[in-house]
């Protein structure tokens, strides 16, 4: 009798203090949230709850907020505190004692990032499709995209793999397409919004006569929204277009770079991204190459998702024989990491 009632004593007690150990948000209108805080970025703050899930909020919406555990917090002058927090005055956060710096409070409107991600971090997307009867085809799409996003800096690598084939029943074969292209990206932040890039793809479609095209260039960008929920940038630049034709020689020409990219969060499952890049030629404006992308990703779980977009692109200096425009409709399944 006396084990159980120490027993129930001992439960009591950890149930009365696991309130405690919860991170607190407390809003200005009076609100309180408990849960876990993730991260902070673009004037939004990551809350996990354990009845909403992980949401997000406006800093701005924000009085104040402890948590159980150290936050790694990056204010605006670039140095880095890892330190656990507690309420303070409105607007305000203190750093809880027992850390390496002494308790202090800190302005909410001095902090840059909170558990800042600068890991690479990425997805790959593949589909494929597979026919046997009076038709034997097989298509095949994978396209990948690794990034970096330092204090100051971001680094993009992505490329993609198109490959189809259809062969007629006591017949021949032939391939319907044949398209790879990767690319890179430096992007480098003078303010939080403005920056510069030097950046360069490889392209290679033999279906439309192009054993390669190439487009480095460098330029400036201005980041109009960064959030968790909302991107969007615009761009523009000097490039070198260059194309090797399979049967007709080469043609080059310094262009434009014109380009921009958007990504909505529509709900908590549902994403919309839309990115294009216009290389009108400085020589001639009716020598131009243009390449597009819309569409929406759909979450299945935090690693899994299915994404269907449209792709366009137009050369207005096609290889011989050739047409100036492709369109194709991507169905995939993808995995974040």
């Amino acid at each position: 009798m006396k084990f159980q009632c120490f027993a129930a004593f001992v439960f009591a007690a950890v149930a009365a203090s696991a309130p405690g150990l919860a991170d607190e948000v407390l809003f200005k209108n009076g609100d309180k949230l408990t849960g876990k805080v993730e991260s902070m970025e673009g004037g939004k703050l990551a809350i996990s709850g354990t009845v909403a899930g992980k949401i997000t909020v406006d800093v701005g919406s924000i009085n104040t907020f402890s948590t159980a555990a150290p936050l790694r917090i990056r204010l605006q002058d670039g140095s880095t505190i890892v330190q656990k927090v507690n309420a303070a005055a409105p607007g305000q956060i203190a750093l809880a004692p027992a850390g390496v710096l002494a308790p202090q409070n800190l302005p909410l409107s001095q902090i840059k990032f909170i558990n800042f991600n600068d890991r690479w971090t990425g997805n790959i997307v593949a589909a494929g499709a597979i026919s046997r009867g009076n038709t034997n085809t097989e298509t095949l799409n994978a396209s990948g995209n690794l990034v970096r996003r330092g204090d100051r800096d971001r680094i993009t690598v992505d490329g993609g793999y198109l490959f189809g084939r259809e062969k007629i029943v006591n017949g021949s074969s032939h391939e319907t397409a044949n398209d790879w292209w990767i690319g890179g990206k430096y992007d480098y932040y003078f303010t939080p919004k403005f920056y510069g890039y030097l950046n360069a793809r490889v392209e290679r479609d033999l279906i439309a006569g192009i054993n390669l095209r190439l487009t480095p260039g460098g330029g400036v960008g201005y980041q109009w929204f960064d959030r968790p929920d909302f991107h969007l940038s615009s761009e523009g630049g000097v490039s070198w277009l260059y194309r090797d034709y399979s049967h007709d020689g080469t043609d080059e020409s310094v262009a434009l770079r014109l380009a921009y990219h958007v990504d909505k969060k529509l709900n908590q499952y549902l994403t919309a991204f839309h990115n294009m890049e216009y290389f009108p030629g400085l020589d001639s404006l009716n020598d131009y190459y243009f390449n597009a992308d819309a569409g929406l990703r759909a979450t299945i779980t935090d690693h899994l998702f299915t994404e269907f977009k449209v792709n366009y692109k137009y050369d207005a200096r096609p290889a011989p024989g050739k047409g100036s425009s492709d369109q194709r409709f991507i169905l995939g399944v993808g995995y974040n990491f």
